[in-house]
């Protein structure tokens, strides 16, 4: 994980829920009877904003206000993210679910109330996803949201490997050096 990253903001709402505005439901079905998210990845955020995924460039971040992610416990929608490239989510606030899909793919998320309306559409963000510190490029403004996972966590070693899969793997590796 890159502790500082720059990127445009993809600016969305409060309460966009993952079983219809991230990914909508019917493509989790899909997956779940055998289609590769990597080939419904381009259904992301469709509903709220229909050129995202053939737009967003590896780097940028979704910028969203509070209660992003709420709904269904299922991470497809957090996965395309990080297929996308999308840097981190910034948001007011992320439901716990989603977080939690989120973390298992290594998807860093930044939070702090209000923040989302101090950041407009296409803004240039230059983020450190250690400490929160925002600086946005487009106004000279400095902001500061809170990492939910930051670097002293007990969780971050989970993020900073770049999700569960890839901390498993790491540990496994270490294991059979011993």
């Amino acid at each position: 994980m890159e502790k500082v990253t720059k990127g445009k903001a993809w600016k969305f709402g409060d309460s966009l829920d993952v079983d219809y505005q991230i990914f909508p439901f019917r493509y989790v079905l899909e997956n779940m009877n055998g289609v590769p998210v990597e080939k419904l990845v381009h259904h992301v955020m469709e509903v709220v904003n229909p050129e995202f995924a053939t737009k967003v460039k590896k780097g940028d971040f979704v910028v969203a206000g509070r209660d992003f992610g709420h709904g269904k416990p299922h991470r497809e929608g957090a996965e395309c993210f990080k297929i996308l490239g999308v840097s981190a989510v910034i948001a007011d606030s992320i439901a716990p679910l989603f977080f939690k899909g989120m973390l298992y793919y290594g998807l860093p998320a930044l939070t702090g109330d209000g923040i989302s309306s101090k950041i407009k559409q296409d803004d240039e963000l230059e983020v450190n996803l250690e400490t929160g510190e925002i600086r946005n490029l487009s106004t000279g403004e400095t902001l500061k949201a809170t990492p939910v996972v930051p670097p002293q966590h007990a969780l971050f070693p989970i993020l900073e490997a770049g999700g569960q899969i890839a901390y498993i793997r790491k540990k496994v590796a270490a294991l059979k050096k011993v």
